[in-house]
């Protein structure tokens, strides 16, 4: 370690810290110096606070959780995880968020500890696991983490989350962050790396093809919209921030039942990121109202009736089953294309004002470096072009979508 580093290491990990504790935290946060020698500091662990035994604990926590509508809590220590160099290790971070790596020893905190909600539909874990600690990078994100562990605690609940959503496990209410499963692969990276690979392998006769396969592609649509589906149907929640980014792989399973052409996509996919998330059933909880904000949208990804100079300034617009499935056919068109940007060699502005006109979003790829991956008539055209017209009412359902991709896939089944 360079001399004189002590120091700044110390600032990087006061900031860290301070995005991730409240002032109510229970932890220390620890502080080393390079002139003692230390090239391994101490991990820093996060316990779950303790209450005190009165007798009336437990009466008086479930009122309150019933009355506040408290998401599922978090009942174990975790540990944060450090690079080399001492920084603790992040997955990514968002416009409200950073996500950390941890671990945990799922050690149970002594039963005066505030009780938890009833059991609830979560994935199971062992010791050792692999987790990501999702917390607040300011002060006023605190109350959308909280409104996105509500959601997720309550989607913990419906049969089927485990196969669509990234699992939770639960909420740290002393520094508003969530604990979920660590899933380091996200759809946007699997992208960018299959586009590097069809670079080299570039012919006349792949040339027309998803940089996925067409296959792989059909198969990563049909489980997309099926979670969509899902979301939508089941869940009764728009998810509101779509995008290859909001997306994490899980390595697909031998044993799962599916048809077998899902396998022909090696992994799961997993939507995260609830943050912009409509929850019609939380609605009166929250001061923001249905939908938190429209500050986080992504072009291309987003709608283009959200992305409106009036919608950006209205309070009352909000994202819409229909936006999802736009932001939805827009990701599946980078898989596509290979090009996150949609529209490589514009400049910001180019790009905002083609979002603007997302109805025309095929025939502005068409005309692209990578236009030949759609061609006109073709079967990624017929999947997308239905989902991203301009009136959102109009757009297909997840529903009829789903439908119209499993009759694509038998018939291009050479084996039926």
């Amino acid at each position: 370690m360079p001399l004189g580093s002590g120091n700044r290491l110390r600032a990087a990990a006061s900031r860290h810290y301070s995005a991730l504790l409240s002032p109510a935290a229970v932890c220390t946060i620890p502080t080393f110096d390079a002139s003692s020698g230390d090239q391994n500091p101490p991990k820093h662990q996060i316990s779950v606070q303790r209450a005190p035994d009165d007798g009336k604990l437990e009466g008086d926590q479930t009122s309150l959780r019933k009355q506040q509508h408290l998401p599922l809590e978090f009942a174990y220590d975790l540990e944060l995880q450090r690079d080399p160099g001492g920084s603790l290790i992040e997955y990514g971070c968002g416009a409200w968020s950073v996500v950390y790596s941890a671990t945990s020893r799922w050690i149970r905190t002594p039963r005066d500890s505030p009780p938890t909600p009833p059991q609830r539909r979560v994935s199971t874990f062992t010791s050792g696991s692999n987790l990501a600690v999702k917390s607040p990078m300011r002060c006023d994100a605190n109350s959308i983490l909280l409104a996105e562990a509500r959601l997720l605690s309550r989607l913990s609940t419906i049969p089927g989350v485990e196969h669509h959503v990234v699992p939770f496990h639960g909420f740290i209410s002393s520094s508003n962050s969530l604990v979920l499963s660590a899933l380091p692969l996200s759809l946007s990276t699997y992208i960018s790396n299959q586009a590097a690979s069809a670079r080299q392998t570039f012919s006349t006769k792949t040339m027309f093809d998803p940089v996925l396969s067409m296959p792989q592609w059909l198969s990563l649509a049909r489980k997309l919209v099926r979670g969509l589906e899902w979301l939508h149907s089941r869940a009764q929640i728009v998810h509101g921030d779509i995008k290859p980014q909001n997306i994490l792989l899980r390595p697909q399973e031998s044993s799962d039942s599916d048809c077998a052409k899902d396998h022909l996509f090696p992994y799961e996919p997993l939507y995260i990121d609830f943050t912009s998330s409509y929850d019609p059933s939380t609605t009166g909880l929250s001061p923001q109202g249905p939908s938190p904000s429209l500050s986080a949208l992504s072009p291309p990804f987003a709608a283009p009736e959200l992305l409106t100079v009036q919608s950006l300034k209205s309070t009352e617009v909000v994202q819409s089953k229909g936006s999802d499935v736009f932001s939805l056919a827009v990701t599946l068109l980078a898989a596509v294309t290979g090009d996150l940007l949609l529209h490589p060699g514009s400049s910001n502005m180019q790009r905002l004002a083609m979002s603007r006109e997302g109805h025309r979003v095929l025939d502005h790829v068409r005309s692209g470096v990578h236009g030949s991956r759609l061609p006109i008539g073709g079967i990624v055209e017929k999947i997308l072009s239905p989902a991203v017209v301009k009136d959102p009412e109009t757009r297909i359902k997840p529903a009829d979508w789903l439908r119209m991709i499993e009759d694509v896939i038998a018939a291009e089944d050479p084996h039926k």
